[in-house]
C-alpha cells in the first residue's frame, strides 16, 4: 500500500456495500447467526429461549452462550435436539459439534473512560439509516443510541 492510500479515508457504507470487504462479510455472518438463533429458539423447549444465544457456527462447530453454569447444564442435555434442528431444519448439515460457554460477568459499575468518544455528522447520520434497517428493536436502540455520540 502507497502512502496515499494508507491515510485516504473510505465511508463506511462504501465498506459495508463492498462485497470484497471485510467489514461486510462480518456484518453478513453476524446477521446470519443472529437468523439462526431466532429460528433455533423458535423449535427448541420455549423455556430455554431467553436463556442462550447463538454466539458463532465456524466449520462444523455451533457455540451458544448462556449467563449461568446452570442454563449450561441444562442446554447441554438439548445439545441432540440442537444438533438435529440445524442438521435437518436449518440445513447446517457440517456442524457435528454443539459448544456451550458460560458468558463472563461484566461488573455493574465499570470505569469508563472520562472523554465521551465521538462521531462525526456523517456518520451519525449514516448509523441512523442503518438502524432504520434492523427489524430488532433492540439493536436499532443500541444504534441509534450510538448515532447521539457526534460532535
Amino acid at each position: 500500500m502507497n502512502a496515499d492510500n494508507k491515510n485516504k479515508t473510505i465511508p463506511v457504507i462504501n465498506l459495508l456495500n463492498d462485497k470484497h470487504s471485510s467489514l461486510a462479510a462480518l456484518l453478513e455472518k453476524a446477521s446470519s447467526i443472529q437468523a439462526t438463533d431466532r429460528k433455533i429458539k423458535k423449535l427448541l423447549d420455549p423455556t430455554l429461549k431467553d436463556k442462550f444465544e447463538l454466539a458463532n457456527i465456524n466449520a462444523d462447530v455451533a457455540v451458544i452462550l448462556v449467563n449461568s453454569s446452570a442454563w449450561a447444564t441444562r442446554l447441554r442435555y438439548n445439545i441432540p435436539i440442537i444438533l438435529d434442528i440445524l442438521n435437518k431444519d436449518l440445513n447446517y448439515t457440517s456442524i457435528k459439534t454443539v459448544r456451550i460457554k458460560i458468558k463472563k460477568a461484566i461488573p455493574e459499575n465499570p470505569v469508563l473512560n472520562k472523554k465521551p468518544n465521538s462521531i462525526s455528522a456523517n456518520s451519525a447520520q449514516f448509523l441512523n439509516d442503518v438502524a432504520n434497517n434492523f427489524n430488532d428493536p433492540e439493536l436499532r436502540a443500541c444504534i441509534l443510541k450510538l448515532s447521539k455520540n457526534h460532535s
